[in-house]
């Protein structure tokens, strides 16, 4: 008997063991993999915008003409002739992203948060380099964004959809926008395109030239191109060897599992 329940608390620790290495094993795995997809992200990132050159407003205007589209850097002072108004903050933008979550409560008093209003709203601005403006089409770019609204209200507001009376719950409201003014530097594609009578440029989500979706890069930055490239530099660092010890610590659950490595 005493060495029946020796063996059920050696087989239970060792299990709980086991269960231990597979779930360390698993999670270094996965963080291994997700580290390893923004290394490779980040790392396609950096290597363009060390590529791609630095344009002004009357050199873009000479190269790009006829059907010339090509993946410049452009930056300068941001302006918008018509600026949208963003639902929340009620402040003027060249783009915003709003949402509103409404909290609700099941049977059992527990409460959670369901999305009830979603809106992601662009327009076109202008970016002055003293040479001239080109213009920028911020939709499907990587914005530089701050936050104007985190707020919560116990009313549904006239602009998104919802009624207190049906449901209840508090509404959690979350607005990023981009602001007029400052400065901004932009890597994207250049192509002609007619504005009344005269010839633009406008920078825009790359749409030709590419074969694989995620070589496709836009990114519109408050930040100038060094610091930039600084920072990638650094996230790349971490990003390689944290992975390198995550891949290794999964490789070693293995091993112990097996029962190759004590």
């Amino acid at each position: 008997m005493e060495h029946s329940i020796l063996y059920q608390l050696f087989r239970y620790f060792a299990d709980s063991a086991d269960k231990t290495v597979i779930i360390t094993g698993s999670v270094s795995l996965i963080l291994g993999s997700v580290l390893a997809v923004y290394y490779h992200r980040a790392r396609a990132l950096l290597d363009e915008m060390w590529a791609v050159d630095t344009y002004t407003s009357r050199e873009l205007r000479r190269m790009c003409s006829g059907d010339f589209h090509a993946t410049v850097e452009v930056q300068g002072k941001v302006s918008c002739d018509a600026p949208l108004t963003s639902p929340a903050a009620n402040i003027e933008c060249c783009w915003h992203h709003t949402r509103v979550d409404r909290q609700k409560r099941n049977s059992k008093g527990e409460t959670s948060w369901e999305k009830v209003f979603e809106q992601t709203r662009s327009t076109v601005f202008k970016v002055n380099d003293g040479t001239g403006y080109t213009l920028v089409d911020p939709e499907k770019a990587e914005i530089d964004s701050v936050k104007v609204c985190n707020r919560t209200s116990v009313l549904a507001e006239p602009w998104f959809e919802g009624n207190l009376f049906f449901g209840g719950g508090l509404y959690r409201i979350y607005e990023e926008a981009f602001l007029p003014g400052g400065y901004v530097y932009v890597l994207g594609q250049a192509s002609p395109v007619q504005q009344g009578a005269s010839p633009d440029v406008v920078i825009h989500y790359p749409d030709k030239g590419y074969t694989e979706p995620d070589h496709r890069i836009f990114l519109v930055s408050r930040k100038p191109e060094k610091l930039l490239t600084s920072e990638q530099g650094i996230s790349l660092s971490v990003c390689f060897w944290l992975a390198i010890l995550a891949f290794g610590l999964a490789g070693y659950c293995t091993l112990s599992l097996s029962g190759i490595l004590p």
